[in-house]
């Protein structure tokens, strides 16, 4: 098994390099990646196979063999810190394919023969290492978006819905979910707040200062507003509560609850609201015409000239496309998660383009992920060629 803690300690894993040998029988790279940073291009004209090594990198760490086994390459391996890779090595022996997995970690190195001598998956072999497999993704989730995006299966294969809907209904689930944790906390703590007011006005201890429950009010005040806007909160006019040194001690006390309640509520949104709000950015910065609209109903619908409503599937392609990976991001990746982004380009108006890598580090500094981006478009890269590796130079 894959030792991913030491003294209690959780690693944090991170990728820093693939290589691989042979691929398609004429290709060999070997690319590095920097640990401090949160974005990799690679880059290359069509052919060079960079969508290629983005699936082998998901297919080797789902153990998907039968997707591995289409792709033609003699070994390809995946690098990380704390002396831990994964390699898979394949060979054709009289007519038979042969394919290996080798995992090292902390030095020690376990080999893994997947195929019996008929060619047939190895059920005990494949048990084990799934379960290796599975312990590092534990530690570095790994997310491909595909280039072809616009249609998702929907529970049977025969049924195919707009990504777009699918994930419409996905933030209104996100939503209604907090929403009724926040409704539990509010019961919560409304049914103790007698004696916990009663607590505080008979202890000994000396209440905030007025100038701080002044600053903790207008902080709550703007928290509720941004969340007001993204339809979290129903929207209600507050009058600002005035107090100055002259305000008698009791009633600081009760503020000070009264805030510290509120704090704990609200709390809730903390993790959902700014990825909705950094999404509705993103969006309405990019859409001509609409305006994103949220909503605790329909998860998210577009406002058009006129105030008609439109929903997401009536979108282009490209504002489909852009939809869909920011969505993806924010919603759908663990921190840490490795990112694999094929394409991102594809029907993408060109001043999109060049402002992707900008949105690209908004969503990962919020969601700490990190990205490796497959491209062949000048425009996406917009200069930033630090981050870059050229297939053809490797």
């Amino acid at each position: 098994m894959i030792n991913l803690s030491k003294r209690g300690v959780i690693f944090n894993v991170q990728i820093i390099g693939v290589k691989v040998e042979n691929l398609y029988g004429i290709h060999h790279y070997s690319i590095k990646f920097d640990e401090s940073a949160c974005i990799k291009i690679i880059h290359a004209p069509n052919g060079y196979g960079k969508t290629t090594l983005l699936k082998l990198i998901d297919y080797v760490m789902y153990y998907r063999l039968d997707e591995i086994l289409q792709i033609p390459f003699t070994k390809f391996q995946i690098m990380f810190n704390k002396g831990i890779s994964v390699m898979v090595r394949r060979s054709d022996k009289e007519c038979i394919q042969e394919l290996v997995y080798i995992i090292l970690s902390d030095n020690n190195e376990k080999s893994y023969n997947c195929l019996s001598q008929d060619g047939t998956i190895e059920k005990i072999v494949e048990k084990q290492l799934i379960e290796n497999l599975k312990a590092l993704r534990t530690q570095i989730p790994i997310h491909l978006i595909r280039a072809n995006r616009l249609i998702q299966e929907n529970g049977c294969k025969e049924e195919k819905v707009p990504a777009v809907i699918r994930y419409a209904k996905e933030l209104k689930f996100l939503m209604k979910n907090a929403l009724a944790y926040s409704a539990k906390i509010n019961e919560e703590l409304d049914r103790s707040f007698p004696k916990r007011l009663i607590e505080e006005m008979t202890s000994n201890t000396n209440g905030e200062s007025y100038e701080r429950i002044k600053s903790e009010l207008a902080l709550l005040k703007s928290k509720r507003n941004a969340l007001e806007e993204i339809d979290l909160l129903l929207k209600a006019d507050i009058e600002d509560v005035e107090i100055t040194e002259k305000t008698p001690w009791y009633i600081l006390k009760t503020l000070q609850l009264y805030i510290e309640e509120s704090q704990k509520k609200l709390g809730v949104f903390d993790e959902l609201a700014p990825r909705i709000a950094l999404m509705r950015e993103i969006i309405n910065k990019r859409f001509t015409y609409k305006k994103m609209i949220l909503s605790q109903e329909e998860g998210f619908v577009f406002e058009v000239p006129y105030h008609e409503m439109l929903n997401a599937d009536k979108l282009s392609s490209g504002e489909q496309n852009e939809l869909i990976l920011i969505f993806e991001l924010l919603f759908k990746s663990k921190v840490n998660a490795l990112i694999l982004i094929d394409e991102p380009e594809i029907s993408l108006h060109i001043a999109w383009q060049q402002s992707f890598l900008e949105d690209m580090e908004k969503i990962a500094a919020l969601t700490g992920v990190k990205l490796i981006i497959a491209t062949h478009s000048p425009d996406i890269i917009n200069g930033r060629w630090d981050l870059t590796t050229g297939l053809e130079e490797c």
